[in-house]
C-alpha cells in the first residue's frame, strides 16, 4: 500500500486487510513522506504492518516499485490507501490466479464509498484514446454475475502475478517511475497485454473506494500528470497508424479536460503538447509483442468468461 497522509481512510484500509480470511497476508506500507504522527499511529495500532518510509514523495509509481521489490510472494496485492475490502476479497482473487495461469492480474468489483455505483470493474478505452474504468457509474447489478475478462486492471485494489510483472519490467522496475502518478497502471496493463497476458474481474470480490484522496489536494498537478502520462502511454504502446487515424479525437480529449481548468487551460495544453516532440516513441521494453493496432476493450473477441 502506497500512502501519503491517508488519514482515517488509511486505517480503515489497513483494518480491512487485517480482516482478510482464507489467506495469509504480509502487509507493507510504503510511506511517501507523510507527517510523522501518522507513521507513529501505524506502528502503534498495527504492529504487524511493516512500514518503509521515505523523506520525499516518490509518487505512486516509484513507491509501488519500492514495495514490490521488498516482497517475495508469488502474488502481490496493490491497494489504495482509501479503499476498503470485503473479508474474502484477496482470497477470491488469489484462487482465480491459481486456477488460470494465463492471468497476469485479477481485480474485484470496486464500488464507490457508499456502494451505490461501480467505481471500476477493470479498464477499457473510449473513442478519444482515454483509458476509463469499465462499467463506471453503473449500478452494481449491471455487472456480470460470473468472473469475466477485462482488457486491463486498475491498481486501486488488484492482485498481480509476480512472474508476469517481472517479465515486462523495464530495468527491473514494474511501473515506470517517470509517470509519478496516474496512467502507470494503464501502461503496465498494456505492456502485459502485449506480452499475451490476460486479466479478469471477479464481481463477487467487493471493495469500496473513496477515490482521489491524494490527487484532489493538487488538482492542477493531477490534470498535468494525467494529460502528460496519457500521451506517454499512447506513444509507447499503440501503433502510429492508429494514433494518426484518431489524431483529432485524441486532441479533443485534451481540450475537453483543459476547459474545466478555466484560465489555466492554455497552460495545460502548452505543457502537454509541446513535450510531445520529445516523448519516447519506442514500444516499452520487454513487452514481448508489437504495438497495439486498436483500442483494447472488453468483448473485442466476444463475451469471454472464465469457467470454474
Amino acid at each position: 500500500m502506497v500512502n501519503r497522509d491517508g488519514g482515517e481512510a488509511l486505517f480503515a484500509a489497513l483494518r480491512s486487510l487485517e480482516a482478510q480470511s482464507g489467506i495469509d497476508l504480509s502487509i507493507l506500507v510504503v510511506d511517501n513522506a507523510s507527517a510523522p504522527p501518522e507513521r507513529e499511529r501505524i506502528a502503534r495500532e498495527f504492529p504487524e504492518v511493516r512500514v518503509v518510509s521515505f523523506s520525499e514523495n516518490l509518487g505512486f509509481a516509484g513507491a509501488a516499485n519500492e514495495g514490490i521489490v521488498r516482497t517475495r510472494s508469488a502474488f502481490v496485492l496493490l491497494l489504495n490507501n482509501d479503499a476498503v475490502l470485503a473479508p474474502d476479497y484477496v482470497a477470491r482473487l488469489a484462487a482465480r490466479l491459481a486456477l488460470d495461469e494465463r492471468l497476469a492480474a485479477v481485480q474485484g468489483l470496486v464500488l464507490t464509498a457508499d456502494g451505490s455505483t461501480i467505481d471500476s470493474a477493470g479498464l477499457t478505452w473510449n473513442g478519444r484514446g482515454e483509458s476509463v474504468p469499465f462499467l463506471f457509474s453503473e449500478r452494481p447489478d449491471r455487472a456480470p454475475s460470473d468472473v469475466f475478462e477485462v482488457s486491463g486492471v486498475s491498481a486501486t485494489a488488484v492482485l498481480y502475478r509476480r512472474d508476469a510483472l517481472l517479465r515486462v519490467a523495464p530495468h527491473g522496475e514494474v511501473f515506470d517511475r517517470s509517470f509519478f502518478a496516474y496512467y502507470e497502471d494503464v501502461d503496465l496493463s498494456l505492456r502485459l497485454a502485449r506480452g499475451r497476458w490476460r486479466f479478469a474481474c471477479d464481481p463477487a470480490a467487493i471493495a469500496r473506494h473513496e477515490g482521489s484522496r491524494t490527487g484532489s489536494r493538487t488538482p492542477w498537478k493531477r490534470a498535468k500528470w494525467i494529460a502528460r502520462n496519457r500521451w506517454k502511454t499512447l506513444f509507447r504502446n499503440f501503433d502510429r497508424r492508429l494514433l494518426r487515424r484518431d489524431w483529432f479525437a485524441l486532441l479533443r480529449a485534451d481540450l475537453s479536460h483543459a476547459i474545466s481548468l478555466g484560465w489555466r487551460a492554455p497552460l495545460l495544453l502548452l505543457l502537454t503538447w509541446v513535450p510531445l516532440v520529445f516523448v519516447e516513441r519506442a514500444p516499452a521494453v520487454a513487452a514481448g509483442a508489437g504495438p497495439l493496432a486498436e483500442w483494447p476493450r472488453p468483448g473485442l473477441d466476444g463475451d469471454r468468461r472464465f469457467a470454474g
